[in-house]
């Protein structure tokens, strides 16, 4: 009698204690510990597949995960199906990377917001089904095998290299060169308060407030002097700026390209035009600002209000709760990649409306599954083409979320 195939066993079958210390294995792992926004979804997708399966539809989830408007674009936010995408992804390496033996298998189909649980019940030994065939039957697979792993070895020494990658597809222009990329950041105005301001109020800072660096504290009635307020310049760089320099500079190691990081002034058209370059930060570097006037995304400022807008239409993307000290629960960056720019070299540009933006954009440009989400669907030929890509970023506690795909533009 023929053995019936192994198939995993349905979930009322299984435990619900062995579903939830599943999934916190699973949202402990490294594959999901440092993304905030794949742990919720995967959480989500659990507790409701169990409990209330209809409700997961990509604008419920937008709304219930993501805080989205409950009238919001799926179209224009695709930001559900590209954590659905990257959360399956995430699954996979978790159970390609573990060894202990689980009781619950997690998994969410392709096309489908509802997770499946299988238990993982064994299948009956496999020398009981060969103890019943004849030998010659066995001598048959034998020989099989032997021909299957030849001609595999075979194809393996004959095979050509695999293409490269999207990353490299993505930097080629910089990894051909013989040159140093040169990696420019923007550095904005910082204002000191003069001395005499500072003698005045730091006695009212307890004494193990006074080690270091202090934040003093002035009335709202406090009047200073114009002369207190000194502007200063040419010595700070925004942690988004140093944070997306340090990420490609790894970026480039990893590949042997050297780079060149300049500040402040150390910047000419002439030094553009001798190096691919990446220019970092938005309106803190005025060569962002200078290079991408006359393309479809710009960054713009009037009245003090800063934003991202569309020359080819009526739209712009703001922050509405930005705070006066520069924080913010979301933001906006722009990545450029101009394969004909004015410089006659590769120019990229990475730049949010805050640092929080900019520092998203270097996510951006260094990692293979977003620049594969993003550029893989619709953008055919895109690698000998100029692109912009709007993106977006939740900001938890300062530091900014995984980023999604607002808008491609290619030309």
């Amino acid at each position: 009698m023929a053995t019936k195939p192994h198939n995993p066993a349905p979930l009322s079958l299984v435990e619900a204690a062995h579903v939830k210390e599943t999934l916190d294995r699973v949202l402990a792992s490294p594959a999901f510990r440092k993304s905030d926004q794949c742990q919720r979804f995967l959480r989500y997708v659990v507790e409701h597949s169990r409990s209330n399966p209809d409700e997961l539809k990509e604008r419920t989830i937008g709304v219930e995960v993501f805080g989205r408007h409950p009238d919001y674009d799926t179209a224009e936010d695709p930001i559900v199906r590209v954590r659905a995408t990257e959360v399956r992804k995430r699954l996979s390496q978790y159970y390609g990377e573990t060894t202990r033996p689980e009781d619950v298998r997690i998994e969410i189909p392709s096309g489908a917001y509802r997770a499946e649980f299988c238990s993982s019940e064994s299948p009956a030994p496999a020398a009981a089904r060969v103890k019943s065939r004849p030998r010659w039957t066995i001598a048959v697979f034998a020989v099989a095998a032997l021909v299957a792993v030849f001609s595999a070895m075979l194809l393996l020494t004959r095979r050509t290299p695999p293409p490269p990658d999207v990353l490299d597809r993505f930097w080629a222009p910089v990894l051909q060169g013989e040159k140093p990329a040169l990696l420019y950041c923007g550095q904005p105005v910082v204002y000191f308060l003069s001395r005499d301001v500072h003698e005045r109020f730091r006695s009212r800072l307890p004494a193990d407030q006074l080690r270091g660096s202090y934040v003093l504290k002035l009335g709202a009635r406090t009047t200073i002097k114009g002369s207190d307020v000194i502007p200063v310049t040419d010595q700070f760089v925004g942690i988004g700026n140093a944070h997306t320099a340090s990420m490609l500079a790894m970026l480039f190691a990893a590949r042997r390209k050297m780079v060149e990081i300049r500040y402040a002034n150390d910047l000419s058209f002439s030094d553009l035009r001798s190096a691919p370059s990446v220019l970092i930060g938005g309106f803190s570097n005025l060569w962002t600002l200078e290079m991408q006037r006359q393309l479809r995304f710009v960054f713009e400022q009037e009245n003090g209000e800063r934003r991202i807008r569309d020359r080819s239409g009526k739209r712009s993307w703001q922050l509405a709760e930005l705070a006066p000290d520069g924080k913010t629960p979301e933001d906006y960056a722009l990545v450029s990649r101009l394969v004909n720019s004015g410089t006659g070299q590769l120019l990229v540009t990475a730049a949010g409306i805050t640092q929080y933006g900019t520092r998203a954009a270097g996510e951006f440009l260094t990692s293979r599954s977003l620049l594969q989400e993003a550029l893989e669907k619709g953008s055919a030929g895109w690698s000998h083409k100029n692109l912009q890509v709007l993106l977006h970023t939740t900001v938890y506690r300062g530091t900014p979320a995984t980023p999604t795909v607002v808008a491609v533009h290619t030309w």
